[in-house]
């Protein structure tokens, strides 16, 4: 599990991914952008940025080409623990 403030512009979110299969799906709609035809290329970069969060650590962060800057607020390999479930 993986919980991550994301910052645009003045606006924060915080979102939170139980599996990296769910944080590939929301690089590609919501962290990317399709310029022209080339969907290959696009989901390449979609897919190294969602791996590129998943692989920083707690308490860093990384700028995206869209302006994002992406922090990792908690990470946790037991998902119920970040979830407040006994």
């Amino acid at each position: 599990m993986i919980r991550i403030n994301i910052k645009t512009g003045n606006l924060i979110k915080v979102k939170s991914f139980t599996t990296f299969d769910s944080l590939i799906d929301f690089a590609r709609l919501e962290l990317s952008m399709l310029i022209g035809n080339d969907l290959p290329t696009f989901i390449n970069e979609a897919d190294a940025l969602a791996s590129k969060i998943w692989n920083t650590n707690v308490g860093q962060s990384i700028k995206t080409d869209m302006g994002h800057i992406i922090s990792i607020a908690g990470k946790s390999r037991a998902g119920h623990v970040m979830l407040g479930d006994k």
